[in-house]
């Protein structure tokens, strides 16, 4: 009952986080023209490089090390000051190689300094700790109100393409207020007792080891917007990000599962509770298969007609760079249950390293021709190539663990309702149009997605059905 409370304010949260890019991006994206908009997706894609060096793994890893000793007041208290002092010193250093690099190499210089203030933030960012104890409701609750807030001074404040830096400070502000606010919870922790018995470095090794995968995926979620604004013009790197924007606003349903999940998987580990494990993983990948498919095909379905209403005639190379990038969602589905649920609460954190370490190198393989012949195009083509080579040898790993045929045995059942989804969706769209036409699409889609599983009957979907219907 627990799990279920938690997904629901987790899952709230991140369907508030789906809204506020829907509301403000055709408004942003207006504003500001595809130039300004590439260039704010450019200097925030460097900046992020070192603020993932002032995380260096630590969130992951504070996650896991809190769940474990959750039951233990006085280690719950070590663990967690000896975590956030290391994460203040690895911000201490990642920011001074940030003002180094911008005097050194930065362009852009003016928008970079702006987004210093994100790296500061992480400093004072502890959601770790609560994510650790399953404090979601406490989570939720900060990020919808600051959210709301930062949300009412962008559509206030920003108006203009000269207003870029305005709309940088804003978000990178609300994140530090943000991670300020949670800071009173931690009279719950308690203050170290003596500072000299905590053993702030022993954790480095092992969050380094967290690090890398986190600096592997960035290479293929983010050094190519990077790539993008160096070899291709600023308006490619628009197109990219806001096709990559909202298929991963799509994916976030999927990831609030998964947040939920890690701490309860790694806690299931902790007390031999192999069999839970394996629920937890079972139904995970069900739930994902059952949300992905209709994902995936309702954006290669509705894509045409949403970017110009939703971005505006200015973006039409985005639909193209999205139906693209749609396929992405089920391999990213499969990887995040398969890394986050298994690999890392069983901490196989050096399987899990291999396995992004793949996605990476094959996404710097491909990503130069690629970016260099079809610009946006060509980095969708690569990352969504890396996020497949990313799932298929996670599978590989857990095959060798555990059966996965017995994890996908009604996965055929998901993809036909799907497909069938599409065809009524393309049916509809000769008789809709505009706004309320997308909704019908949508609406109308997804009825006909899940009456079609009810006539295939999928095993997970029959246990969900039974369980609503007790409720």
């Amino acid at each position: 009952m627990k799990i279920i409370k938690n997904y629901i304010y987790n899952f709230s949260y991140q369907i508030f986080l789906m809204i506020v890019p829907i509301v403000t991006m055709p408004y942003i994206a207006r504003v500001l023209g595809p130039e300004k908009l590439g260039i704010n997706s450019y200097t925030y894609s460097i900046s992020y490089y070192f603020i993932l060096i002032s995380v260096v793994g630590l969130t992951t890893y504070g996650q896991r090390e809190i769940a474990y000793v959750r039951d233990d007041a006085k280690k719950l208290n070590k663990i967690f000051w000896e975590i956030e002092l290391l994460s203040i010193i690895t911000t201490i250093f990642s920011f001074l190689m940030y003002v180094v690099y911008i005097y050194s190499f930065g362009q852009y210089e003016t928008y970079l300094w702006a987004y210093s203030i994100a790296i500061i933030a992480n400093a004072f960012d502890i959601s770790w700790l609560l994510t650790g104890l399953e404090k979601f409701g406490v989570l939720s609750l900060r990020n919808l109100l600051i959210k709301i807030l930062m949300l009412i001074l962008i559509f206030v404040f920003v108006k203009s393409r000269d207003d870029l830096l305005l709309y940088i400070v804003i978000n990178t502000a609300g994140t530090l207020v943000s991670n300020i606010t949670l800071w009173p919870y931690i009279k719950k922790i308690g203050f170290p007792e003596n500072l000299k018995s905590l053993k702030i470095f022993r954790h480095l090794k092992y969050a380094l080891v967290l690090f890398i995968p986190q600096l592997s995926i960035s290479i293929y979620t983010v050094l190519n917007k990077v790539m993008l604004g160096s070899m291709s013009s600023i308006d490619q790197v628009a197109y990219f990000d806001s096709s990559d924007k909202i298929v991963r606003i799509s994916f976030s349903v999927l990831i609030s599962l998964s947040t939920v999940l890690m701490p309860v998987a790694a806690h299931a580990v902790v007390s031999g509770n192999k069999k839970e494990l394996d629920n937890i993983l079972k139904y995970s990948i069900s739930f994902s298969m059952m949300v992905a498919f209709p994902m995936m095909f309702g954006i290669i379905a509705i894509a045409h007609r949403l970017i110009p209403l939703f971005l505006g005639y200015q973006y039409i190379s985005v639909i193209p760079i999205m139906i693209l990038q749609s396929l992405m969602i089920m391999p990213m589905a499969v990887a995040n249950v398969i890394g986050n649920q298994f690999l890392v609460p069983t901490n196989q954190i050096k399987i899990f390293n291999k396995t992004i370490i793949f996605g990476s190198v094959s996404n710097l393989l491909i990503n130069i021709p690629m970016i260099y012949f079809f610009g946006a195009l060509g980095a969708a083509i690569s990352v969504t190539i890396s996020e497949m080579v990313v799932a298929i040898s996670q599978l590989v790993e857990l095959n060798k663990k555990m059966s996965i045929f017995e994890l996908f045995n009604d996965w055929y059942k998901y993809f036909f309702s799907g497909i069938i989804m599409v065809v009524i969706i393309f049916f509809i769209q000769s008789f809709t149009a505009g706004w309320v036409g997308i909704a019908l699409n949508v609406v109308i889609g997804f009825a006909a997605y899940f009456l079609v599983l009810y006539i295939f009957k999928p095993n997970f979907y029959l246990f969900m059905l039974r369980k609503v219907l007790k409720l």
